[in-house]
């Protein structure tokens, strides 16, 4: 046991480059600790992939920054990430102590990582995030269980995802008491005492441990017995630290992260570099030739050395245990994920698709590092968790299991989870032998290829994501109005699903908060799910007008989608995200006159902001069906009582994002503006796809209703194939329309002439509907420009005009009412 303090010791000699490498909470993360508002994880950012990606591009778009994928990658993993952080409940916080501390088995295995992939974070911009981000990051990268009982099993140990009321942090220390509890990594008295015996002089160790740990550690059971108390009781249900849920299952993400630094600078290691003097006197010809990669440390190799140790010693003829699955306390709102069991955690199921997924992206990041130097980690992640693929359609979280064994060869495996083993054998608290250590790694070996296979098999496939994602790019400029009468505990996680489920980030979707009582903004336009993730209740009761005024909302709206085909003019763009308003009423009732009002301010939204689509999301549908244009297609029910934040509850939401997803980007004459008074330029727009995706638009007739013939041109770039399609009805994916026209382009130009004939009004003028596909087998990474390129695959067209004008029904009728007076007036002189 005392060369388990010893490593540890020997990592503290680059404890100012590497602080989270020390055995003390790292004292840029002491404010994720110190202070209680963000120590209370219902008060930090949720835990889903949006949110991640979200704050790595925050951090990557920080002006001035200078840091490439491996030096971002290797400094968030030596800032924010620290495993086996715990605390002492029998420790309260004082000014200088704190009882929270890296004390538990996981921070091990990861020191020793961070020796393996060296770095540091002194040139990391702290200030490019906030506190809540910050502290948010550092949960979501850092493993640990908390494993004593919280005082809430009986709400939350019974149910998947049943929602978890806030804790009270004052009350941690008042949980019950009452079994022994051996699985905290802790230290006896005499270990302790044996660290000043200053073992492996050849390191050259100069710090006397003493120095840095007390003669009986804050956690150990010692402590307790001191004060006449027992050790606290184990939770049903522990709380894992450090994952992420995504739709391909819950990932712990700090391995990820090790997997895509360690590719970075790769490192095999020889196994006496790593061991300490006496383990080298012994002389052993196995380990003198053995060698340690750092990306099989810090994925599989670690976590299979953990289960090896930890486990096979205790358990002479029982098979060792890997994989421990849990549940979320929200579907919308994922911050506690509570384990299924308290025992074997050694290897949970989100750490082994956290080992997968950082192995498999280790093996591939290398190659395009050195392609495309200006590779960004969130473009990795964005890329890999999504149905699109790492520069590959198999490289990706849903084929895991299918790659683990090309991956992970059983030969490799075992020999990196031996030399694992070998280096983290303190981990054991026993004294094992060699042959011993190598027939326990090869069992956890063993253990793990039957169950990747056999009880993985309900991760969504790659057959089920690609039916559920249909490659159709979301692009919405969402406007939601809120009757504020509701319940910010009750609609927080109905919004929070809804933009969850619309790509809000700045290559895809933006939204508007508007105050359904006085029009006025609660949350400006944003595209950053940040935004609406930092909106609390003290914003929401404390800054916000309660109630609903639907009359003055949408003259509001109005006034607010006018301004915004002005400044769209202004900027002279050709195109723009499809334009949707969602009006989520709490009342269930609306007067005969207010309705009338509002329903004439909507069809003169109709008219002049044809492009706009006008939702409603309501308790009860029937006092607001006068109010949109297809009550089977625009009007949603949704629960206004408390109740399970599930799936099933929030599957109205699901049904909303399928009628947004049909919703076409707008092309439009940036002459025009609201008045639709030729003005400036005419202005072609560039816009971007996917590998394999499909992207939808509609041009109103507004902008060629004449005599004439429009022209619309999409021009390809290079050599990327795009099928282009066009109609005068709506397009949908995986729709065969016989009424669609479709042409393939590659460098060339395809035009499509459109007019409206012979129709005397707008409104007799079907609008024209245009599709384009990616339909490429290439690989093709030539999108560079952080700006517009979500991901280097990113395929770049332009669509152009000829020929468009600026016509508008309702004007066209007030001019010729003029005209008709001046004629009346000039024949009656």
């Amino acid at each position: 046991m005392a060369k388990f303090w010893y490593f540890l010791i020997f990592i503290t000699l680059t404890v100012r480059a590497q602080e989270n490498a020390a055995r003390n909470l790292s004292p840029s993360l002491r404010e994720c600790y110190d202070n209680k508002y963000l120590l209370e994880r219902d008060n930090r950012l949720p835990h889903t992939l949006n949110t991640f990606i979200a704050i790595l591009r925050k951090i990557e778009n920080t002006e001035g920054l200078n840091m490439d994928l491996r030096s971002l990658s290797v400094a968030l993993l030596h800032r924010f990430r620290q495993d086996g952080i715990a605390p002492n409940p029998a420790i309260p916080n004082q000014d200088g102590i704190s009882p929270f501390a890296p004390i538990a088995h996981q921070f091990y295995r990861f020191a020793q990582t961070l020796r393996l992939i060296p770095g540091d974070a002194l040139t990391f911009p702290n200030n490019s995030i906030t506190d809540v981000e910050r502290c948010t990051l550092h949960f979501m990268l850092s493993s640990s269980i908390e494993i004593f009982q919280r005082g809430d099993e009986t709400k939350v140990c019974r149910l998947a995802d049943t929602y978890r009321y806030p804790r009270d942090i004052k009350n941690n220390d008042k949980a019950m008491i009452k079994n022994t509890a051996n699985d905290v990594e802790t230290l006896s008295s005499d270990e302790i005492k044996s660290m000043t015996n200053g073992r492996n002089e050849g390191n050259n160790v100069t710090v006397d441990p003493n120095s840095r740990y007390p003669e009986v550690p804050p956690n150990h059971p010692d402590s307790a017995r001191y004060r006449g108390t027992e050790p606290l009781s184990l939770s049903e249900c522990p709380v894992e630290n450090g994952v992420v849920k995504t739709p391909w299952g819950t990932t712990s993400f700090g391995l990820v992260l090790a997997g895509i630094a360690a590719a970075t600078q790769p490192e095999t290691t020889r196994l006496p570099e790593l061991l300490s003097a006496d383990v080298l006197k012994k002389n052993n010809s196995d380990v003198m030739d053995r060698s340690l990669e750092n990306k099989w440390l810090a994925t599989l190799a670690g976590d299979l050395a953990e289960v090896a140790l930890r486990q096979g010693p205790k358990n002479k003829d029982i098979k060792l245990n890997v994989g421990l699955n849990g549940h979320w306390n929200s579907t919308a709102l994922p911050r506690w994920y509570f384990l299924n069991s308290n025992s074997n955690y050694e290897m949970t199921t989100a750490e082994i698709r956290g080992d997968l997924d950082g192995l498999i992206l280790a093996n591939e990041t290398g190659k395009w590092y050195s392609r495309i130097p200006n590779l960004r980690l969130s473009q990795i992640f964005d890329m890999y968790y999504s149905p699109v693929g790492f520069f590959d359609s198999s490289i990706r979280a849903c084929n895991r299991r299918t790659l683990f064994t090309s991956v992970a060869p059983n030969e490799t495996l075992v020999a990196q989870t031996y030399s694992a083993s070998i280096l983290l054998e303190d981990l054991a608290h026993a004294t094992l032998e060699y042959p011993i250590i190598e027939k326990l790694s090869v069992q956890a070996v063993n253990e793990l290829v039957k169950y990747v296979p056999s009880s993985m098999n309900k991760d969504l496939s790659c057959t089920d994501t690609d039916k559920l994602c249909s490659f159709n790019q979301m692009s919405v400029d969402l406007t939601i109005i809120l009757d504020t009468n509701w319940e910010f505990s009750i609609i927080k996680p109905i919004l929070a699903h809804l933009l969850e489920n619309i790509n809000i980030n700045q290559f895809n979707s933006n939204f508007t908060l508007i105050n359904g009582r006085d029009g006025t903004p609660m949350i400006n336009s944003t595209s950053n799910i940040l935004d609406f993730h930092a909106y609390n209740s003290s914003h929401y009761y404390g800054n916000s007008t309660r109630g609903f005024d639907l009359a003055k909302s949408l003259k509001e709206l109005e006034a607010y989608l006018k301004n915004k085909l002005n400044a769209e003019r202004a900027r002279g763009v050709g195109g723009a995200r499809s334009d949707i308003v969602l009006i989520v009423p709490y009342i269930s009732d609306i007067s005969k006159n207010d309705k009338q009002y509002c329903l004439q301010t909507i069809l003169r939204i109709r008219e002049y902001i044809p492009d706009t689509i006008i939702l409603f999301m309501a308790s009860s549908k029937d006092p607001w069906s006068d109010l949109v244009q297809n009550h089977m297609t625009d009007l949603f029910s949704i629960s206004t009582s408390i109740g399970k934040d599930t799936e099933e509850a929030l599957e109205p939401i699901t049904n909303i994002v399928s009628r947004m997803k049909q919703v076409p980007k707008r092309l439009f004459n940036s002459q025009c503006g609201s008045d639709y008074i030729s003005s400036g330029s005419l202005n072609s727009y560039d816009d971007y796809i996917v590998p394999n995706g499909i992207s939808f638009y509609k041009l109103h007739p507004n902008y060629f209703f004449n005599h004439n013939t429009a022209i619309v041109k999409i021009q390809g770039s290079e050599s990327d194939n795009l099928v282009v399609c066009s109609s005068r009805a709506p397009l949908y994916a995986n729709a065969t329309e016989s009424s669609k026209s479709c042409a393939s382009i590659s460098n060339d130009v395809h035009s499509i002439t459109v007019s409206c004939a012979d129709a005397t009004f707008i409104r007799d003028c079907p609008p024209l509907y245009i599709s384009v596909a990616s339909n490429s087998t290439s690989i093709s990474y030539k999108c560079t420009d952080p700006r517009v390129c979500k991901i280097p695959t990113m395929i770049k067209y332009t669509i152009s005009y000829e020929n468009m004008v600026c016509a508008n029904e309702a004007i066209r009728f007030t001019f010729n009412i003029s005209i008709l007076m001046i004629v009346l007036v000039v024949l009656n002189m």
